[in-house]
């Protein structure tokens, strides 16, 4: 079954008997995974015509159960995502100053939605600069050259995390890829919103209100 060619909308019996069918004896193990992706089902034909239904769904299975991700579901709906395997990049940022820290998240988040559409990584982030320069308490030039370097660090080392993650758990990247774009609707700009979210649990309660009204500038400004 071609998840491009899949144009009939399969009732909840079908899509169960299709999760058996391809997930065979890993049906029951899946467990809380099944109505993510039950709900991918529908999705996944307007995303992408790389992989069928049948490799697909057992490699995104695979994604969620070996913990690649641990994600906060909303019926079939990711409300948001965060990355177990970079914790450790996670802990150095923590060590940044607030702004200097937020700014390297977002970079993670740019680069992780550059990297699931296959766009170039970005070097910046030209809207939250120009923030920096004009706004109150403004960031001196010397703070910026650390910015600076925190984006081009936070962003090369989830990507090659990213690339890592797949050879190490025998998963397709370009499968990771697509249910990336797929939990996001295909949208860039949703996608990233729901990796930011991720991170709101890493903030106290003042900087995450400045986190959340930074969301306002969506990738890729």
């Amino acid at each position: 079954m071609n998840a491009i060619a899949t144009t009939k909308i399969l009732t909840d019996k079908e899509k169960d008997d299709l999760l058996k069918q391809v997930l065979g004896e890993d049906y029951t193990a899946a467990g809380r995974n099944l109505p993510l992706l039950k709900g991918l089902i529908d999705k996944i034909g307007k995303v992408d015509s790389l992989f069928t239904l049948t490799e697909l769904l057992p490699l995104v299975n695979r994604i969620l159960s070996v913990r690649v991700f641990s994600y906060m579901a909303s019926g079939a709906s990711i409300v948001s995502i965060f990355f177990m395997p970079i914790a450790t990049m996670i802990d150095i940022i923590n060590a940044y100053q607030a702004g200097r820290r937020m700014y390297a998240y977002r970079a993670i988040a740019y680069a992780l939605t550059s990297w699931a559409f296959s766009k170039p990584i970005l070097t910046n982030s030209r809207r939250l600069i120009i923030q920096a320069k004009t706004g109150m308490p403004r960031v001196d030039a010397k703070e910026l050259i650390e910015y600076d370097k925190a984006w081009k660090k936070s962003s090369n080392d989830v990507v090659n995390k990213m690339n890592s993650i797949a050879i190490t758990n025998d998963v397709p990247k370009e499968a990771i890829k697509i249910f990336l774009r797929t939990i996001s609707d295909n949208n860039e700009q949703k996608l990233c919103e729901i990796i930011m979210k991720g991170f709101e649990k890493k903030f106290s309660f003042i900087e995450l209100n400045v986190w959340k009204s930074n969301y306002k500038i969506g990738y890729p400004n």
